[in-house]
């Protein structure tokens, strides 16, 4: 019985026109993750799956993270319609991807965002993931341009977006501002934004709401930072 290939496809309804299409998943015997950048930026043994999480329908130009695909708004499958399909060129996004097909997946994700006006939390993730894509090519000055672009989104996530709505809890949230702020060498944001957690903590009823994990890389990382801005 000959082995079973890392990538299958799968089929799906795309939301927006209804219509039957394949997207390309990866069987988890062969998901094996070696190790984690700070902000959470994944490295696999064998296959990355996180060029396969941007789904694409080939028939109208709908796309979105494989987790949301299904989860357009009746206003959001509109205005695909409208300012996408009506100029959609059929592109197919099935079988192997390397790191550049993931990037052209990924921004035809970030531009179905963008029509359809979707939650800051969206666009935050979705930046964050185009800049990994960016480091493992070894792309510094895009990597940190979406970088700064998922910073910003992910501020405004923390600021103006209701928390039952975000997909993201708060205490992640700010977490995740601080390391892309470490990133972007914004030392003094990046340690307000740790110290924000760390005091949030202090308040037991808040502190049963927060990873440990995550507290304890906040402490972690605001002694690095401290270490670094004193060896300087």
């Amino acid at each position: 019985m000959p082995e079973l290939k890392p990538i299958f496809d799968s089929e799906v309804t795309c939301p927006v026109c209804e219509k039957s299409i394949k997207v390309t998943k990866v069987r988890s015997k062969y998901i094996k993750l070696k190790k984690q950048d700070d902000d959470f930026c994944p490295y696999y043994e064998f296959v990355n799956p996180l060029l396969y999480e941007a789904w694409v329908c080939n028939h109208c130009g709908y796309a979105a993270h494989n987790t949301v695909f299904s989860k357009v708004t009746q206003n959001g499958r509109k205005a695909v319609l409208e300012q996408i399909s009506r100029n959609w060129t059929s592109r197919d996004f099935t079988g192997e991807r390397d790191f550049f097909k993931a990037l052209e997946a990924f921004k035809l994700v970030l531009y179905n965002l963008q029509i359809r006006e979707a939650p800051y939390s969206e666009f935050a993730k979705i930046c964050l993931r185009i800049a990994w894509l960016y480091r493992y090519i070894g792309n510094h000055s895009e990597e940190e341009r979406f970088l700064k672009y998922s910073y910003d989104y992910y501020k405004k996530v923390y600021t103006r977006e209701n928390s039952k709505e975000s997909s993201i809890d708060e205490f992640t949230c700010i977490y995740i501002i601080g390391v892309i702020a470490k990133r972007l060498n914004l030392t003094s944001e990046a340690i307000s934004w740790f110290s924000r957690m760390i005091s949030f903590s202090s308040n037991p009823a808040e502190k049963e709401k927060i990873k440990p994990k995550l507290l304890e890389n906040a402490r972690e990382q605001i002694y690095q930072l401290r270490m670094e801005m004193k060896n300087e």
